[in-house]
């Protein structure tokens, strides 16, 4: 049986935040909206952005136009301000070379995901990314059900995230799931929503994902 690891990108991989909160300042004020302070604003990493358009009020005849507005801004210059977690690519090397297969399952566009993956040299050492089409239409369950398929028969998988709807889309396709508390989530939100393991370092995510996969990583 082959082990996979899908893995979230903004927050798990990548520090995108001060693009994300730069480009969705732009989109609120496109909009006419001044922009929530950047707690706020931090708090839209990782779900589908029309949802957190409306948990935070967004007026719903304004989300088409915030939304198109932040993604003008994030093609421009937001993707490429993100930067790599420190230990990171060393976790990645280590999983791949005790035999996981690596996929990404962003709610992140794909067009904006493997951008920012070849840029920061992520991409050789994934197996495959599975981002959000353009309109963000998908749920992350909808998205790790494509990566799940595309790894075929056989295969046990977990996930991998910093927030709960990782853990909730790993849940609803019947996988375990990592909560890494690096990125934009905490401890209480991992936990309460059913994370299997909760982990402060790349280092302890290999030995966290060996275990539920039946790895023997070598870093």
């Amino acid at each position: 049986m082959t082990a996979a690891v899908l893995l979230d990108l903004d927050g798990t991989l990548i520090d995108s935040g001060d693009g994300v909160v730069d480009s969705l300042c732009a989109g609120f004020r496109g909009a006419g909206l001044v922009p929530p302070d950047d707690a706020v604003l931090r708090s839209f990493i990782g779900p589908p952005i029309h949802d957190s358009a409306r948990r935070v009020g967004v007026p719903p005849e304004l989300h088409d136009e915030v939304v198109a507005g932040y993604q003008r801004a994030f093609a421009e210059r937001g993707n490429l301000m993100a930067h790599v977690f420190d230990g990171v690519p060393q976790a990645l090397a280590g999983l791949r070379a005790a035999g996981a297969r690596l996929v990404v399952a962003t709610a992140k566009p794909h067009t904006f995901a493997v951008p920012v993956l070849e840029h920061l040299g992520l991409a050789p050492l994934l197996d495959g990314v599975f981002g959000a089409p353009d309109d963000e239409s998908e749920t992350k369950g909808q998205i790790i059900a494509r990566a799940v398929a595309s790894l075929g028969p056989d295969v046990r998988a977990v996930m991998v995230g910093d927030r709960e709807h990782d853990v909730e889309g790993a849940r609803e396709n019947g996988l375990p799931c990592v909560g890494v508390l690096w990125g934009f989530g905490d401890r209480a939100e991992l936990e309460g929503a059913g994370a299997r393991a909760v982990v402060d370092s790349p280092a302890a995510l290999v030995v966290a994902v060996g275990e539920l996969v039946g790895l023997r990583p070598t870093a």
